[in-house]
């Protein structure tokens, strides 16, 4: 239908004729949609116009005959390009609208119908109507008209070249005019690509907008879209109602779509503005502080560097490292000969004592002699010659004795080891020195005992090299076991070593891998619930089993290269075709049943093998079974074929299977159990050396006690002799009184004499002692002047007064707790002097090593956190940094906590004051939106008996709302009274914290994935509660509270969805004062669809009542429902073929001639 056409048509029967729409109580201008042309949109090619010219209209149709597409044209003309697409027939897809797999704007201006894979490529590609390798064009253009018979156009236009991959790629215009406009003629504006001038001169009085904002801000201003500049607002709610979003609850409902941001967000975000510059200050202060934490051990540092440095120089100054004359040398060198030259006056006057007092001691020595020889002569004058005789003898005697005594004490050491016999026979070697007869007898029976014990060693070594040559064949066989595992560690199967090293062998020789000659056995394994027919299994392919397979392509070079090889034992080896398929599951019941083959070339051929009958047996449970026909076996591996049979295996271990961990833990099991015999076999050796050396030690008594005589052990009968020889002494002292006398002078002589006689000997060795070290003395003397002479003449070392102090007191340092005077210890001290200062030297070069460290340490986080280009990262850069520590200490940090103290004292709370106010009056702001709603609501009759909905508001409590305005109530008030550094310190921390709660998540700190509380506190749309009110408008009785929507059928949420969506988009239209909308359309995507006939009527009176035009697309299986209500029904109908799509208008069927 053209324009011309539609102006006709509104001629006669217009959509403002008085019986349509009633006259306004007021002089509001409406406008309304009269006719929607697309060209070249979705299936609809070439110009298609839309009639629209009745209070409902109805477009239905088949499922994917483009209902939808029809009302994303007008979404595409009207809203912004962010809008999603087909909102409601798009709801099992997630995601953007406008994104891969859903309906964009370069789908629509293509036509396409379906994607398909690309037989060459395997790429989905879509299937287009248009635009298939070439340029095309589309257009969308709706007409409005108003009750005054004003029109008025919007157009866009676009033109998608034929490489545009995405929606953003395509030229656009957007327009609008004055008036009705066709688009018959607009594909004369294509090849210029719709320039602004083309569609200028080809509809004379067209605006051209560059900008959707200026091309909305024209259509909102022409045709009363929202007010105050509203009009953004308005058309996404519009855009919402069309997507038909599901609305869960009446709260969600208005908050989404009728409140707004409230103002507490705007004047928090002034008090935070305010409050930053308190908060640089307390930064600033803070960053001073944190600046002088950081730089204040660098003083410390620095003096422990000086001090290090200091020392180092001092005992650089030494030469302690040095070697040569060095001021340390020619110290010690004076200390060492001050100390000699100290000793030799020591040494001086010792001898000159020494002198006298020998001199004393040899005359009191003669004295002494004389007088004992007087004395003795006394005594043989008066009889006691016969005493002296006596004494003789006993003193020669005792030396007897003592001889005795030491050949006894030797002996018993020898015979000790006898004392350990429990033996009945064991000698006893004290009783056996009582007597000469008993001696003899102990001698007798020692050698008898040597004779058996000679017997005895033979046996006892005729038994250890059986019991040693019975661990011989023990360490064979674990040398064997270990080669044998540590093959298998290398490796996976359990083929024993000595196979696998033919094996690789024959590799080597041939040029083949390991891998590529495998044994049979490698190849299959027993199924984890078959495990115990291994003994049949192991025996029935055991031959089998140790053969090596040989690609039958390279058998004859195999066998050609390996045949000069001489190996050291026999090889089986099979050429075998590769890759045979496979021969599928065997019977379960015979041998290859119950294996698993190993995924290689060789395990088609493998199981062909396996499955030949004579291999194949079948497994029975006992030897009853044996009897049957054919190849079987036993589990205990017992094989029978007809009436041969064979029973028993081989000590070969088993050899079947993919993994060796069985295998090696076998191993292990045989080595220790090996080990455990070897600790047996060393324990008997053990105690058959043990049995040795005993005897070999009683041996040695034996022969000991056979050797002596017994007059050279005879302790006892010296003993005798002594006391005999004494008695007689005594008894001639007894029977003489002057004898007695002259006795006892004698006996105190002879121990006076033998004192003197020590005394002297004593001096004599210490004069020697004397004499000698004086001659040492003067010879290291003369050493140590002529070396420290020498230093001195040279004249290259000086040694001043602090130095020599300083030396004497790390010497004496050194020496402690020793004398540091000690001469002999001088050595001694000035080696541990030298390792003392060069322990200094060290310890000071690694103290400024430290203090380098850790001060470029600290100046690194300085830089890492303040940089500045003039400073220097190292410690030579100190004076740099130590002027900034100067100054924090003495003006930086006092400033600044001077500024922030002020800052903080000036701040009076009355920045969070309009935050305050904006709290309270947000809620009320909020119920003074509700009540033009509620007025609108008043006037449309709601459900079936009539009665009235209104939006009720109910104020929430949530603690955490009611502790943020009391801080904030306590915060506002101001500071009463002046406040200590804690009490400000304290504040301030309520401050920042109570702002922090302010501040958007992006000024807070928190990384994206982090949220402050400032919706939670702010946003007082989510401190109230809004509900629906069914009343009776007549006695105010409350009938039916609505919150959310669930629990209502679908018809009547949709009808409560209606009132209360067409009150809330009057609202958001800015129209709640007047008595209709000033814009009527409302598109309707699956409008309705859960409604019945009744709910659906009621519905769309209640949009109708609410002054709108509506649009709705229905499915065909919901027209019954609407129709009725519809004053207009378009059907749309699709090609299935061409995929084309056209609109038919549904009018009354006219009534039959009479």
């Amino acid at each position: 239908m053209s324009v011309d056409e539609m102006e006709q048509v509104e001629g006669t029967d217009g959509l403002f004729d008085k019986e349509v729409v009633a006259t306004p109580a007021d002089d509001t201008v409406q406008w309304r949609a009269v006719l929607l042309q697309l060209v070249n949109w979705g299936g609809f090619g070439g110009l298609t116009t839309v009639p629209l010219r009745g209070d409902a209209t109805m477009i239905s149709g088949a499922s994917g005959v483009g209902k939808s597409t029809i009302l994303d044209a007008y979404t595409a003309l009207m809203m912004p390009s962010d809008t999603k697409f087909n909102g409601a027939s798009n709801d099992a897809v997630a995601g953007r609208a406008r994104s891969a797999g859903q309906r964009n704007l370069l789908s629509y201006l293509r036509g396409a119908v379906d994607v398909v894979d690309n037989p060459r490529t395997g790429r989905p590609e879509e299937k287009l109507l248009r635009g298939k390798g070439s340029d095309t064009w589309g257009a969308v253009a709706m007409t409005f008209v108003n009750d005054q018979g004003g029109r008025f156009t919007a157009l866009r236009t676009y033109y998608v070249p034929r490489r545009a991959a995405r929606s953003g790629e395509v030229q656009m215009q957007l327009a609008t005019h004055e008036g009705a406009l066709s688009l018959e003629t607009l594909e004369v504006a294509v090849p210029e690509r719709f320039h602004a001038n083309t569609l200028k001169k080809l509809f004379p009085g067209i605006r051209v907008h560059r900008t959707y904002a200026e091309f909305a801000a024209v259509l909102h201003a022409r045709l009363g879209i929202g007010a105050n500049g509203d009009g953004s607002k308005a058309l996404r709610l519009l855009a919402r109602i069309q997507a038909g979003n599901q609305v869960r609850s009446v709260d969600e409902l208005y908050k989404d779509m009728v409140l707004e941001r409230p103002s507490t967000y705007a004047a928090a975000d002034r008090a935070i503005e305010h409050f930053d510059d308190l908060d640089a200050s307390y930064t600033a202060m803070r960053t001073e502080e944190q600046k002088l934490e950081l730089l204040e051990p660098i003083t410390d540092l620095h003096e422990r560097k000086v001090a290090a440095t200091k020392r180092l120089a001092e005992l650089d100054s030494y030469g302690v490292t040095l070697s040569g004359d060095t001021p340390l040398r020619l110290w010690l060198l004076r200390t060492h000969l001050r100390l000699i030259e100290a000793a030799v006056a020591g040494n001086r006057d010792s001898r000159q004592g020494t002198v006298e007092a020998l001199t004393a001691t040899r005359s009191a020595e003669t004295t002494l002699a004389g007088d004992l020889e007087a004395a003795k002569e006394a005594h043989r004058a008066a009889g006691g010659g016969d005493l002296q005789a006596l004494a003789a003898q006993a003193e020669h005697e005792r030396v007897i004795r003592e001889e005795r005594a030491n050949r006894l004490a030797e002996l018993e050491e020898r015979v000790y080891p006898l004392v350990g016999l429990t033996d009945a026979d064991a000698p006893d070697l004290e009783s056996a020195l009582d007597s000469a007869t008993a001696f003899a007898e102990l001698q007798l029976l020692a050698r008898k005992r040597l004779t058996a014990g000679e017997a005895e060693q033979a046996t006892l070594r005729a038994e250890r090299d059986r019991v040693r040559d019975a661990l011989v064949p023990l360490k064979n066989e674990q040398a064997v076991l270990k080669r044998e595992r540590a093959s298998m560690e290398n490796r996976n199967g359990r083929v024993p070593s000595y196979l696998h090293d033919l094996r690789a062998a024959v590799a080597d020789a041939s040029g083949l891998s390991v891998d590529e000659l495998p044994f049979v056995a490698e190849l299959i394994d027993l199924a984890p619930e078959e495990a115990r027919w291994r003994t049949a299994i192991e025996t029935v392919l055991g031959g089998t089993a140790r053969m090596m397979l040989v690609p039958i392509g390279r058998l004859a070079e195999f066998s050609s290269a390996i045949d000069g090889l001489r190996l050291p034992g026999r090889l089986t080896f099979q050429g075998v075709e590769l890759d045979l398929p496979e021969t599928g599951p065997a019977d379960p019941e015979r041998v290859a049943g119950k294996l698993l083959f190993k995924d290689s070339p060789f395990s088609g051929w493998v199981q062909q093998h396996v499955e030949e009958p004579s291999r194949n047996a079948f497994c029975v449970e006992s030897a009853a079974e044996l009897d049957g026909p054919g190849f079987r076996v036993t589990a205990a591996g017992q094989t029978r074929n007809g009436d041969r049979g064979t029973h028993g295996r081989s000590d070969h271990r088993n050899i079947i299977g993919f993994s060796n961990e069985d295998a090696i833990a076998e191993i292990d099991g045989q080595l220790a159990e090996l080990e455990r015999r070897m600790e047996q076999v060393d324990a008997q050796l053990a105690e058959l050396d043990r049995r040795g050396r005993l005897l070999e030690q009683q041996r040695k008594a034996y022969d000991a006690i056979a050797m002596v005589r017994f007059d050279d052990v005879d302790v006892a009968g010296s003993d005798r002799r002594i006391a005999e020889l004494e008695q007689r002494r005594t008894d001639i002292l007894t029977s003489d009184d002057q004898l007695k006398v002259l006795q006892a002078q004698i006996d105190d002589l002879v121990h006076r004499l033998d004192d003197a006689r020590q005394e002297r000997f004593a001096l004599e060795q210490k004069q020697r002692e004397l004499n000698s070290g004086h001659s040492e003395l003067v010879d290291s003397e003369d050493l140590v002047k002529d070396r420290l002479e020498a230093m001195e003449r040279s004249g290259t070392v000086e040694l001043s007064e602090e130095q020599e102090a300083a030396l004497a007191a790390d010497f004496a340092a050194a020496a402690a707790p020793a004398d540091p005077e000690d001469l002999d210890r001088f050595a001694d001290n000035s080696h541990r002097l030298g390792e003392r200062l060069r322990t200094a030297v060290a310890d000071a070069e690694a103290e400024m090593r430290r203090c380098d460290d850790d001060l470029a340490l600290i100046f690194k986080h300085y830089k890492f956190q303040w940089d500045s280009p003039n400073l220097g990262a190292t410690s030579d850069s100190y004076a740099d940094y130590a002027r900034i520590l100067d100054d924090i200490r003495g003006t930086g940090l006092a400033e600044r906590r001077a500024e922030w103290r002020r800052r903080l004292t000036e701040w009076s709370g009355q920045d969070l004051v309009p935050l305050l106010g904006a709290m309270s009056s947000s809620v009320e702001e909020i119920e003074d939106r509700l009540e033009p709603i509620n007025a609108i609501l008043r006037r449309l009759e709601f459900g079936a008996e009539g009665d009235r909905l209104r939006i009720r508001l109910r104020r929430l409590a949530p603690a955490h709302v009611q502790v943020f305005l009391k801080d904030l109530r306590a915060l506002s008030s101001g500071v009463s009274g002046e406040l200590d550094e804690a009490g400000l310190e304290k504040r301030f921390t309520d401050l920042s914290r109570f702002m922090q709660q302010l501040r958007k998540p992006a000024q807070s700190g928190d990384g994206p994935a982090l949220t402050t509380d400032r919706d939670r506190l702010l946003d007082v749309r989510r401190h109230v509660e809004i509900s629906a009110e069914r009343y009776d408008h007549l006695t105010g009785e409350l009938r039916a509270t609505y919150r959310t929507l669930g629990e209502k059928s679908g018809g009547e949420s949709q009808e409560l969805v209606a009132f209360i969506v067409g009150s809330a988009l009057r609202f958001r239209l800015g129209d709640e004062m007047r008595s209709r909308p000033r814009f009527a359309p409302v598109f309707l995507d699956e409008g309705f669809v859960k409604a019945d006939s009744e709910f659906a009527g009621r519905a769309v009176q209640a949009w109708k009542g609410l002054g709108f035009q509506l649009i709705i697309g229905v499915p065909l299986d919901k027209v019954t429902g609407l129709e009725p209500h519809m004053d207009e029904l378009l059907a749309i109908t699709k090609n299935t073929t061409t995929h084309q799509s056209w609109i038919t208008p549904i009018t009354n069927a006219e009534p039959a001639d009479a």
